[in-house]
């Protein structure tokens, strides 16, 4: 038996920072992650932009939002890609980012803590509420451990600790709202870096190769970005239907459906390019993430439901403990995204209040199972405000 004051499930971007809160204050802290290495969709689904780190006023200079651990991880995201500042894409700043980077970057800082013990390639089979503690069995390699701890931190991203403990708390929106999740893939060898004509030159030879019969329709919806730190290197992001209204990201066997689909998608696009596009014709591999980008499955009900009206309005909050400051960016269909921006360049607050239940004492939770609508998801969802979240669970467990 292992007794901890503070056990994180999920070692994605809120995971991270929850564990490096909690333990940084000397609590002693666990983190489990079922995949062998943290990052979550930033390193396994190869999701290359943090967005949601700066504030949303981009007629000013990029300005950190949340102080803390995303600003410590953003600057050495930043410095790792060679460059000063992010990049403004329309009305927002993005900072691109080498995903092998995030991953190392994450298990640095995690190693570095005394008071953190990490459980990789580990799963959480059970969970229970035992007096004033958890009590919680993880499996790994077939060795089962049994532990405890004072207060638990669900970053799952589908809160599946909800699932466990509290299935009515557990709020999962309809299959056809849910937001399309994506396929990220590396595709190096290129010829050259990616110039200000190659987005509609791609989009063109996908449109004819459509109309020829070579590709699906599905492979109009292909976008391609520069590698941050290659020039012979792109990421092609596919959005995916997945079913229409029979997705469902919480059923493993669907979920790897989806994802076999969508590999041969992305595998019959990279060859069809290296064959009639003079950029990707030299192209040697394309690189397949271990994981689907999953931008929303299930989120738990708090003692307060943020919503989109709060967030488009920029309330603030008296027990706010992170800032928002992503539009809301709604992917209710692969055909792009649909931006919505808040009604003044101000970030929102986030209340304390989203990250724990009465209901359930000694929990907490963040990321993208934080306590929220459908709507607000949009928004909050992001690799920067999850950091930001996670970071303010961590302390709330640790007793901050």
């Amino acid at each position: 038996m292992q007794t901890f004051d503070v056990m994180v499930a999920g070692g994605g971007s809120a995971g991270i920072a929850a564990a490096l809160a909690a333990s940084r204050t000397g609590a002693r802290t666990l983190l489990v992650e079922r995949s062998a290495q943290l990052g979550g969709t930033g390193a396994n689904a190869l999701v290359h932009t943090f967005c949601g780190l700066f504030h949303p006023d981009v007629s000013h200079p990029p300005q950190w939002l949340n102080p803390g651990i995303p600003t410590e991880i953003g600057e050495h995201l930043l410095t790792a890609s060679g460059r000063n500042k992010p990049d403004l894409m329309g009305r927002v700043y993005v900072l691109r980012h080498e995903p092998a980077e995030f991953a190392r970057l994450a298990a640095r800082l995690c190693a570095a803590e005394p008071a953190l013990t990490l459980r990789t390639a580990a799963d959480l089979v059970s969970l229970r509420r035992d007096g004033d503690s958890w009590r919680f069995i993880t499996s790994a390699e077939g060795q089962t451990t049994e532990s405890t701890a004072r207060h638990v931190v669900d970053t799952t991203g589908a809160a599946a600790l909800a699932a466990l403990c509290s299935p009515e708390s557990h709020v999962v929106a309809e299959g056809e709202r849910l937001y399309r999740p994506a396929l990220v893939c590396r595709i190096t060898g290129l010829a050259g870096p990616l110039d200000e004509h190659a987005p509609l030159q791609l989009a063109a030879t996908l449109v004819r190769a459509v109309r020829s019969g070579d590709l699906p329709a599905a492979a109009m919806g292909a976008g391609f970005r520069q590698s941050p730190v290659r020039g012979d290197e792109v990421f092609m992001t596919l959005d995916l239907e997945a079913g229409g209204a029979a997705w469902n990201p919480l059923h493993q066997a669907a979920l790897e459906a989806v994802k076999q689909e969508a590999h041969a998608l992305a595998g019959a696009i990279w060859r069809h390019l290296t064959a009639h596009h003079p950029l990707f014709a030299s192209s040697d591999r394309i690189v397949m993430p271990e994981q689907l980008g999953v931008r929303e499955s299930g989120r738990w009900k708090g003692d307060h439901v943020l919503t989109a009206q709060e967030l488009r309005e920029s309330r603030r909050f008296e027990d706010e403990i992170a800032l928002a400051g992503w539009p809301l960016e709604f992917r209710e269909t692969a055909r792009g995204p649909k931006f919505v921006y808040f009604d003044k360049p101000e970030p929102a607050g986030i209340p304390a209040r989203c990250l724990r239940t009465a209901e359930v004492p000694g929990m907490f939770f963040a990321g993208k199972c934080l306590s929220c609508d459908h709507e607000a998801l949009a928004s909050v969802r992001v690799m920067g405000t999850c950091l930001a979240t996670g970071q303010a669970a961590g302390r709330l467990a640790a007793g901050l």
